[in-house]
Parts: C-alpha cells; sequence; structure tokens
C-alpha cells in the first residue's frame, strides 16, 4: 500500500516537472515523454532527471524550433527601475561622508572639479527640459487631430486618449519635477556640490517614463505619427545628454575615489547604469513605434511589451 502510495507521489511530481519544460518543447515533445514515463515505473531519480532536463531546456530553449523571443512587460521593467533607482538614492546621494570627500578631494586637483561639476549639472538639467519639450512637440498635432475631420476617427480617437493619459500623468510629472527642484534649491539636508550635480540622474529617468505612454499612444494614428517621431527625437537627445552627465560624474569620483566607500561607489555605479538604461531604453522605445518609414513599423503589440 505505501509503496503504490510512493510510487503515486512520484509519477505526479514527474508529470508537475514536465509541466515546468519550455511551452515549445513540451508542443513538440511533451506528449512523447509523458507517454514514456506513463509506460516505466517512476523512481526518485527519474524525477530528478526530468528536473534537470527542465534547467537544461530553459537554457537552450531559443534553440527550439517555434520559440519566440523572451519578451518583457515593459511597464514593469520601467517601474522596477524607477524604484531601483529611489532605493539606491540613500547609499547613492545622501553619504555625506563620501559626497563631501570625494568632492574635497577632487577640488585639489585643480578647476576640473567645478568644470565637471557644472557639466554634470547642466546636462541632467537639459534632459529634463527636452524630455518635457517632447510633450510641446505632440500638443499641436494632438490639438490638430481633435479639429480637423479630414485626419480621421482614428486621430480623434488617439488624440482623446492622449489627452486623457496626459491628464491622468500630469499630477506624478508635476511631483517629480517639484522634488527634483527642491532638491537642487538646497530644501531639506544640503547634499554640497557632488551631491547636486548627481541628483539629476536620479530624476531624469522616471520622468522620462512617465512621458513616455503619449508618444507610444500617438504612434498608433497614422496622422500623429510624425510627432512621436518628433518626441521620440527629443527623448533621445535627453537620454544622449543624460548619459554624457553621468560620464562627467564617474570622471569626477575617480578623481576623489580614495575618499570614498565601496558602499558609496557600487550604488553611485547600479544607479549610474540603472539610469542610463532606463532613458535609452525609452527613447528606443518611441523610435521603434514611430518609425521614419511606415512600411518599417514593427508589428503591434499590445502597449507594455518589448523584446529584451
Amino acid at each position: 500500500m505505501r509503496r503504490s502510495m510512493g510510487a503515486g507521489v512520484l509519477r505526479a511530481a514527474a508529470g508537475a516537472v514536465l509541466s515546468l519544460y519550455p511551452k515549445a518543447w513540451r508542443e513538440r515533445y511533451g506528449e512523447e515523454v509523458a507517454d514514456l514515463v506513463a509506460s516505466r515505473p517512476v523512481r526518485l531519480r527519474t524525477v530528478a532527471d526530468l528536473a534537470g532536463g527542465a534547467g537544461d531546456a530553459w537554457l537552450h530553449h531559443r534553440r527550439l524550433p517555434g520559440t519566440r523571443p523572451l519578451r518583457l512587460p515593459l511597464a514593469a521593467v520601467l517601474v522596477a527601475g524607477v524604484y531601483g533607482l529611489w532605493l539606491l538614492w540613500n547609499p547613492g546621494v545622501r553619504e555625506m561622508v563620501s559626497l563631501h570627500g570625494v568632492w574635497a578631494e577632487a577640488v585639489r586637483s585643480g578647476s576640473l572639479a567645478g568644470e565637471l561639476r557644472g557639466t554634470a549639472t547642466t546636462m541632467f538639467a537639459s534632459a529634463g527640459a527636452m524630455a518635457l519639450l517632447s510633450l510641446a512637440q505632440l500638443t499641436p498635432a494632438v490639438r490638430t487631430a481633435g479639429k480637423r475631420a479630414p485626419l480621421g476617427a482614428a486621430a480623434r480617437t488617439a488624440g482623446k486618449r492622449v489627452v486623457a493619459t496626459g491628464l491622468a500623468i500630469a499630477l506624478p510629472i508635476m511631483l517629480v519635477l517639484i522634488m527634483y527642484a527642491s532638491l537642487m534649491l538646497g530644501a531639506g539636508q544640503p547634499l554640497g556640490p557632488l551631491g547636486d550635480a548627481i541628483t539629476g540622474g536620479f530624476f531624469v529617468p522616471p520622468l522620462m517614463a512617465l512621458i513616455l505612454p503619449l508618444p507610444l499612444i500617438a504612434a498608433t494614428s497614422s496622422a500623429l505619427r510624425s510627432a512621436a517621431r518628433a518626441a521620440g527625437k527629443s527623448l533621445t537627445v535627453a537620454a544622449i545628454s543624460n548619459a554624457i552627465a553621468w560620464l562627467a560624474v564617474a570622471v569626477l569620483v575617480a578623481m576623489g575615489l580614495m575618499e570614498a566607500s565601496p558602499w558609496f561607489v557600487t550604488a553611485l555605479a547600479a544607479g549610474a547604469v540603472l539610469s542610463v538604461g532606463m532613458a535609452a531604453l525609452v527613447a528606443r522605445t518611441v523610435l521603434r513605434r514611430a518609425p521614419e518609414d511606415p512600411a518599417m513599423l514593427p508589428e503591434r503589440t499590445q502597449f507594455g511589451r518589448a523584446p529584451f
């Protein structure tokens, strides 16, 4: 009795493990392997072999015929990125000992420290301004779509969706801008010259992520696609400015690296990679959804999906 119960448990475990294989593998080999398992005694080693095979199948699943590229929800990636940046904020920007120590050491090298600080601050501010400019580039096209009947019902519908989404994200955008401006003006605990130079890198990507839905909605209408493309170019300039600013910060930190704690450097490096990656992802997504040539438009998918 116990032996039959144990065999039943192992057989059920084997079936559960088979369900863990990639979908393309199960469609191609699943029925055959299930029949083979059903026709033979199932032992603990059988379950272990199947589990190892599942891991191997996932490692090499791209080689299977009919396998689709792995897709992650774009919205989830960006939300995780925003949370990641703000989690890195305290160890990256609030560690006052490292901030002041790195700056003091960098200043000893001469005027280059001040120039790098000015470059980083200016480029981060420029990136934020270019992100906001993308909104201004969409506004005339949306207004035209709402007033001119020849553009068609699809354009009017897309225009209304842009307006509704813009109203929904207006408050979060304002909050991000107010927080950024208040920190730059010294509200609360002063961050010092280096902290002020770094701050923008933690706020520009979230701002771009909030703006992203508007050009994507506009790109669904051929009448608004050129405006979405223009917005995408502005977001691209913002992403490039953001990357240049982080490069200036990296050189500045390297000048005073001996005064920085390992945790501070690690958190700042992770923040820089995350910030640059998020900004580039936003710009790339808009340009792919609103290409110059409509014939090059990628296969339409649901908003929030992007291949990685």
